[in-house]
């Protein structure tokens, strides 16, 4: 995967850069708005990691820039207390996901892997006849994250009738966040407040507690079903686990007041803005 890094702050731009190698990636980095924008328009990266607040060219003028010239990529923002509102601008803008600064292990590493996933499962949309009207499938898939991506990619290209690829992406990452969703807290019964505290030890601790409701038979048996109708005009995913639910209607309500750098109800805030 090529990752782009932009970012003004010395330290930060080198943990970035060397974690980035260390996971095997390729890597380019620019310090200043300008410098960033034409490294992506020239390298054309798959993923991007933008800071906000940078000299000549700030953040969101070059999410701006590279949304109006429609350059296909996956723009992560860098956000800090106290941008608040400006991280949420940037989602508004179509950045894809936020991620909190100061950067740590815990958070980059599992956000580095999860895009690895989506950018490797993505596939050119195929020619669609004009003669197709309507599209259904139906998809069921484990209680495992490493099949999110696939089935999430799969569900965009099939409902894609025509549509533009950029549309198509954020499809993608928003039906990956629902998936998500269904599989960890739905079918292995993560609560919010586990995975906050997990997350907060480190990355292996979440990764540990993953695997720790795996091997419960009862959870592991639980599927997730997709099903996808698609017309010219519209396309719905109905999306079902088979936990014990929960209240979900109250994070989409306060989705229109959110707290973007919280980790409780992430998935559901990221996904109202990118479906």
């Amino acid at each position: 995967m090529k990752v782009a890094i932009v970012e003004d702050d010395p330290g930060t731009r080198r943990y970035m850069e060397e974690t980035v190698k260390s996971l095997g990636h390729e890597m380019c980095s620019a310090e200043d708005g300008l410098t960033g924008l034409d490294l992506v328009r020239d390298w054309e990266p798959h993923l991007v990691f933008l800071d906000i607040q940078l000299p000549g060219l700030d953040g969101l003028e070059v999410l701006a820039a590279i949304r109006d010239e429609g350059l296909d990529t996956i723009v992560i923002v860098n956000t800090a207390y106290g941008t608040e509102d400006h991280a949420i601008r940037a989602l508004r803008l179509r950045a894809n996901d936020y991620l909190r600064k100061p950067v740590r292990h815990a958070d980059l590493i599992p956000m580095i892997r999860k895009f690895d996933e989506i950018v490797a499962a993505r596939m050119a949309p195929t020619a669609l006849p004009e003669f197709v009207l309507e599209r259904k499938c139906s998809v069921a898939i484990g209680s495992r994250l490493d099949n999110v991506a696939r089935a999430a990619d799969y569900l965009a290209n099939e409902a894609e009738m025509g549509r533009d690829r950029p549309l198509t992406l954020g499809i993608t990452l928003g039906l990956v966040e629902l998936l998500n969703n269904a599989v960890e807290h739905g079918n292995l019964g993560i609560t919010g407040h586990e995975k906050t505290e997990a997350l907060s030890d480190s990355s292996k601790s979440y990764r540990q507690l993953l695997l720790d409701r795996q091997q419960e038979p009862d959870r592991m048996a639980r599927r997730v079903t997709v099903e996808l109708r698609s017309t010219r005009d519209v396309a719905e995913w109905l999306i079902a686990d088979e936990g014990e639910g929960f209240e979900w209607q109250s994070f989409v309500g306060s989705a229109d007041e959110p707290d973007p750098l919280a980790l409780h109800g992430r998935g559901i805030f990221l996904a109202t803005l990118l479906l």
